[in-house]
Formats: C-alpha cells, sequence, structure tokens
C-alpha cells in the first residue's frame, strides 16, 4: 500500500525570472505520481529560499510565509486522514483541500469568497464587487453548472445587444474568466469553457472619451463654492485637468518629489494602477492649485469624490462630472494645443500609444461635429 508525501516546491517549470513571478506549490506523491496544489502565491526565484521553503527578500514575506503555513497545515491534515484511510487516489486531494465549505457554496457567493482571499488592491476588489452585482441583476450564471460554452455565449451576445462597447464586453468576460480559472484551480469546474469557445473574444478600444470642452473647464474654474468640501472636490478636479493624474496617482501626489529647473516643477512617479512611469511639468494652474493647499493636497474618497463633483456638474450643466473626466479632458486639451501623441501617452502613464490615440480620435469627432453645425450655411 502506498503512503503520500507532502513537499513545498516554487517554479517546478523554471520559467521563473527577475521579472516574472511564479508559484509556490504543494506536491503530493504516491507510487510515482504526483498532483500539485497551489498556495496562491506567486514570487520571483530570488525571493525564495529552497532550503528554508520560505519567501524571502520581499516586502510581503511574512504575509506570504503565513498564507504557505497556513495551507501547508490544512494539507497535512489532508496526507494524515488520507494514509490513515488507505486512500492513494491523488486525484482526490482538491477536493478534500477545499472541503466542504466551498461545495456548498453557488458560483457567485463563491466569486465574493475569492475576491475576499485575493491579495489585490481596494481598487479591484471594488471591480469586483461590481461584477458580482452584474452577475446577481443577470441571473443567468448561479451555479457552477452554468459555467459551459453555452452560457458564455448567450451572456457575449446579452452584452452586445445593450449596444455596450467591444472594451466594455472584454472587461465583462476578463472578470469572469478570473473565477472560472480560479474554480477550474480548486476542482469545483471539469472544463474552462473559454478555452473551447468557437469564437474569439476581442479586446477591442473605446472609440472616444468623456472630456470637458474648453468653456466648460473654464466654467468650473470660476465657480464661486460656498462650501469648503465642494471647492476641495472642485480644486483636485482642476489639478487633474492641469497635469493628467488618475484619482489613485492625485491622491498620493507628493510635491517634495518635483524637481525644479529653471523655474519650473517636474514631477516624475510611477502609477499606482499599472507601475509604470509617467511625468509632467507642472502648470501655472496646478501650482496656483497647489498653493492654495501649502503645496499638500487633500484627500477625499472616491465616492466621496465623484458625488460632489456630480453637484458641482449640475451647477455647469454637466451632469455626468466625475473623476476621471479630469484626466481624459488634460490628455484632450494637451492634443488639442499642440502637444504630440507620443509625449502625451508619456504624461499620462500609458502602456500602449492605442490607449492615446482614443483621445485623438475624440478631437477628429469635435472637428466632424463643427462642420455638421456649418454644413449649407454658407
Amino acid at each position: 500500500m502506498g503512503v503520500i508525501n507532502l513537499s513545498v516546491i516554487h517554479n517546478r517549470l523554471h520559467r521563473g525570472t527577475a521579472q516574472k513571478a511564479v508559484s509556490v506549490e504543494l506536491r503530493f506523491t504516491c507510487g510515482g505520481k504526483r498532483k500539485y496544489f497551489s498556495t496562491g502565491v506567486k514570487v520571483c526565484p530570488a525571493q525564495w529560499s529552497d532550503s528554508s521553503k520560505r519567501v524571502i527578500r520581499c516586502k510581503e514575506s511574512d504575509l506570504y510565509n503565513k498564507q504557505i503555513d497556513a495551507i501547508l497545515e490544512r494539507a497535512n491534515d489532508v496526507v494524515i486522514k488520507m494514509n490513515s484511510k488507505g486512500i492513494t487516489d491523488l486525484d482526490q486531494i482538491p477536493a478534500l483541500m477545499q472541503g466542504a465549505a466551498n461545495k456548498s457554496l453557488d458560483f457567485i457567493a463563491y466569486c465574493e469568497k475569492r475576491s475576499r482571499e485575493r491579495k489585490v488592491s481596494d481598487h479591484t476588489k471594488r471591480r469586483d464587487k461590481v461584477f458580482t452585482d452584474f452577475l446577481k441583476t443577470y441571473g443567468k450564471i448561479k451555479e457552477f453548472s452554468d459555467i459551459n460554452i453555452s452560457k458564455v455565449r448567450e451572456l457575449d451576445e446579452y452584452l452586445h445587444a445593450k449596444g455596450l462597447e467591444q472594451s466594455t464586453v472584454y472587461c465583462y468576460h476578463k472578470y469572469l474568466k478570473l473565477f472560472v480559472r480560479d474554480a477550474c484551480i480548486d476542482d469545483l469546474i471539469d472544463k474552462n469553457p473559454y478555452n473551447h469557445l468557437p469564437f474569439k473574444i476581442e479586446k477591442g478600444d473605446k472609440q472616444f472619451v468623456d472630456c470637458l470642452p474648453i468653456d466648460k473647464f473654464e466654467s468650473i474654474k470660476r465657480l464661486h463654492l460656498q462650501y469648503d468640501y465642494l471647492a476641495k472636490a472642485r480644486d483636485l478636479f482642476l489639478m487633474q485637468c492641469y497635469t493628467g493624474l488618475a484619482y489613485s496617482d492625485l491622491m498620493v501626489f507628493d510635491f517634495t518629489k518635483c524637481k525644479q529647473a529653471d523655474g519650473k516643477y517636474y514631477y516624475h512617479a510611477k502609477r499606482v494602477k499599472t507601475d509604470t512611469d509617467f511625468t509632467f511639468q507642472l502648470l501655472a494652474g496646478a501650482v496656483s492649485v497647489l498653493k492654495k493647499y501649502n503645496f499638500k493636497l487633500p484627500c477625499i474618497s472616491n465616492q466621496k469624490y465623484n458625488e460632489y463633483l456630480k453637484v458641482i456638474g449640475m451647477m455647469v450643466n454637466v451632469p455626468n462630472l466625475h473623476s476621471h473626466m479630469g484626466r481624459d479632458t488634460a490628455a484632450t486639451l494637451f492634443l488639442s494645443f499642440g502637444m504630440p501623441l507620443n509625449v502625451v501617452a508619456k504624461v499620462l502613464g500609458h502602456t500602449n500609444i492605442r490607449q492615446t490615440q482614443r483621445y485623438a480620435r475624440t478631437l477628429n469627432k469635435d472637428v466632424y461635429s463643427a462642420f455638421d453645425n456649418i454644413d449649407g450655411k454658407f
């Protein structure tokens, strides 16, 4: 009778590099057969010690090692249980590792559980919640048995029927694929339908962006706001329009990191969302906003910020005013005043020039609209 043995391994396929993190896994062996189970921890080879089986030289080492220890403890219990009962079928391990808890969940509850467990930013967790709320409303993907090719195709057709842009449709599929992949890893779904679709889900590209025309931008600048919280929200929005900063980057903006040359200030940092480099010069308007707050911008939660912007938008007849419109307005204004497309991409920290081209298309759209307005008048 075989005995199941357990070990912790890293970089099993030797694909890890200094830039690419790979999984720390549990390896179950019995009678020449092997079964692997992911711990959910991914690190680069230099951040792993084979001798101690620990994550090292990583700011999250303690958290990662605790996660590995917790899963390893559960795995040891499973091995003891299987050996005591003479069970040698390694295919039973995923189900035993997950226990009865996951089996009692439906797919949506599982998605919510995985969202809580995953080590991701608060921004991503909010996106996860938006997606799971959508699934609840959609109502046709509830159980694990609903994860099949037919249901994925039906979802795709539903999203297109709503008139959504392909880039938005792709995002819905991206979140579903993520949770489907996790469910496959946890052995709760037999087959990933996304690996067998008879059609390709194109990534798409958002054609146009929401941005303010210059007159609305000036109207917001001139507003006399009685309440301090509205004034702060307006000033933060103006700062976005002058710099192209996204909300998450705006909240961590640090003037002390600016470099000064020829009486001008230059800021260089990495985007919170993508870790991409960006750089810009502080325009006079941005410096004016900073002086108002002694060069330390106020902090407002994203939810409150957008609530306040909606109030401000109503004052200038822009009812859909929101935080990302500041970034979009900056990019469009930069281009309209002659800044080259590749420079705008660097200012915004875009990873792909195609992202920046949306702003150029938006300007072209305005040109076409302007010609429509004068067609036949002379």
